[in-house]
């Protein structure tokens, strides 16, 4: 509990207001430099790990999501609106541009959002808006579904903030 207080803690710090922008297309997806064959990974390599750098960049607005990685939370995935999304799949960083959006918004991010890329990963992301705090917003009951062009998929709890950084 403690470890979540301060995680979070540090991004509230850095987060404020942002609008919405028109939905994108699938065209737009962009490709990454390595393509990723889900299915041809071995099953206890394909898991979500961690992007690493969380924070939002100067003036943006977005979401970053996590998951217990053992017994320790782990950034699992980070959007920043009207940019790109970043997710670490089976040890690859993975790019995603969104695709598609519905219900509640606020700070640039939708309950339900899609994202994929041009190799054929698609991330759907769920999670309902919780207790505000000074420029954002908590993210709860957060679900990252992964999928593949090759039918292999994954679904895995998550939890995050969604806010801007002034």
């Amino acid at each position: 509990m403690k470890q979540k207080l301060i995680v979070t803690g540090m991004l509230c710090a850095v987060l404020g207001a942002c609008a919405s922008e028109p939905k994108p297309t699938v065209a737009s997806a962009p490709k990454s430099a390595t393509p990723i064959n889900l299915a041809s990974i071995e099953a206890g390599q394909r898991g979500l790990g961690s992007i690493g750098d969380a924070s939002l960049p100067d003036k943006s607005c977005g979401m970053v999501l996590w998951t217990l990685e053992g017994t320790r939370p782990a950034a699992v995935f980070k959007f920043v609106s009207g940019k790109e999304a970043h997710i670490n799949i089976a040890g690859q960083p993975v790019s995603l541009q969104r695709t598609d959006y519905s219900g509640a918004v606020g700070f640039g991010v939708y309950e339900r959002q899609v994202f994929a890329n041009a190799d054929g990963i698609e991330v759907e992301i769920s999670t309902r808006f919780g207790l505000e705090f000074s420029d954002g917003a908590y993210l709860e009951q957060g679900l990252v579904k992964v999928r593949d062009s090759s039918g292999w998929s994954m679904v895995a709890p998550a939890a995050g903030i969604a806010g801007c950084r002034k």
